[in-house]
């Protein structure tokens, strides 16, 4: 008998074996995996809700050196980095288009110019704080005594000449700025009715003109004298401007604000020098050249209510 099993164990130790590794994988295997699952259930990455927020960018003139949308878009870039799941859509919006745009409904933030506040005022929150913008740009965002939007980049206007004989005198209009009341003022018989840049160029290849420009064309003009292309003046007008950039909100929320916020701050503030454009919130960010001198005229300008 003893030797039967014996026997019987030699012949089929190879199955024993075998089954006695299923049995151990079917039953350890499966306990090791619900293991991990619940150890990956406690230490996976949690799911983040995503909010997106949309920004329309409306230019009704023309800026300084570089795009507006490029300071917008670090603004936008920064605050996206510091929260997680927040997504921060830009869309550039032609003016004409906007009150079409408006119908099928409005974006978290405005980026706006003079000329379209009239359409965007319904869909503005009341802002809770100024955030150290001037006096005069306040008052310049505000409606009935409550504040809706704040201006956060500043351009003017100024005066170019070849010097000499004036025969023709050129100004860059369109139906949502008014530069009228600066040439008015002066005695300017416009030869034409002209975009921004075509009195640029008109006033560059004529040299027996006189034109009224604003910060886009300091920095053209100011390169073209450097590399001796032209040998224009440029005198800033200190009267009147309304190429102000301004910001509001359909809804106070924490990102809205920080938006807001974030673009008033010292840093980006200060960085409108890269810009060739001024601050609402800084008399000086400049020290020296005619950036200088315009900030200075800027300073005493007038300055129309956005909403009117």
């Amino acid at each position: 008998m003893k030797f039967f099993k014996t026997n019987w164990l030699k012949k089929h130790w190879f199955k024993l074996v075998s089954a006695a590794v299923f049995v151990f994988l079917c039953v350890y295997v499966p306990l090791v995996a619900v293991k991990k699952a619940k150890d990956y259930e406690i230490y996976k990455e949690p799911i983040i809700d995503t909010r997106i927020y949309t920004i329309w960018h409306i230019e009704t003139f023309e800026g300084g050196s570089k795009s507006r949308l490029t300071f917008l878009k670090s603004i936008a870039r920064k605050i996206e980095s510091e929260n997680k799941g927040v997504l921060i859509m830009i869309k550039q919006i032609e003016p004409d288009k906007l009150e079409s745009e408006l119908n099928e409904g409005a974006p978290d933030i405005f980026s706006f110019g003079f000329g379209v506040g009239k359409l965007i005022l319904p869909s503005l929150a009341e802002l809770n704080s100024a955030f150290n913008v001037r006096d005069e740009f306040v008052e310049s965002g505000s409606f009935n005594k409550q504040l809706f939007a704040l201006p956060y980049i500043v351009s003017g206007y100024a005066e170019f000449s070849h010097g000499g004989q004036v025969k023709n005198y050129y100004c860059g209009e369109n139906e949502y700025i008014h530069p009228e009341k600066i040439y008015s003022a002066l005695n300017y018989a416009l030869t034409e009715r002209q975009s921004q840049y075509e009195a640029y160029k008109d006033f560059i290849y004529d040299d027996e003109s006189k034109l009224i420009g604003s910060a886009r064309d300091v920095f053209r003009v100011s390169n073209l004298n450097a590399v001796g292309r032209a040998s224009a003046s440029i005198t800033p007008i200190d009267s009147y401007t309304d190429l102000i950039q301004y910001i509001g909100i359909k809804t106070n929320d924490e990102i809205t604000n920080k938006f807001l916020a974030m673009a008033l701050d010292d840093e980006h503030q200060r960085s409108l020098v890269d810009y060739g454009l001024f601050s609402s919130k800084y008399p000086k960010i400049y020290s020296s050249g005619i950036y200088d001198i315009m900030e200075n005229a800027l300073y005493s300008a007038t300055i129309p209510n956005v909403f009117e």
